[in-house]
């Protein structure tokens, strides 16, 4: 039987995205007791004062996801 991963490659791009959507879910619940290493919190704070000063913007993730699934619609 093949593994998550070993399946990927044959996965829709719909369900690559739903598969992607419930790892992040996944992360988001287990956050507290698995915070991320100290490298990545710096990397987050520079984005988030290059978001604050206007340097860089972001999309919302709602607003991501819909742009994704119209794509593949």
């Amino acid at each position: 039987m093949a593994t998550v991963l070993e399946s990927i490659p044959g996965m829709s791009t719909a369900e690559k995205l739903a598969a992607m959507e419930s790892l992040w879910s996944s992360l988001h619940e287990n956050f507290e007791s698995n915070p991320p290493p100290e490298w990545h919190r710096e990397i987050l704070e520079q984005r988030m004062n290059q978001i604050e000063s206007g340097e860089s913007v972001y999309e919302s993730w709602d607003d991501v996801k819909r742009q994704l699934r119209a794509r593949i619609a």
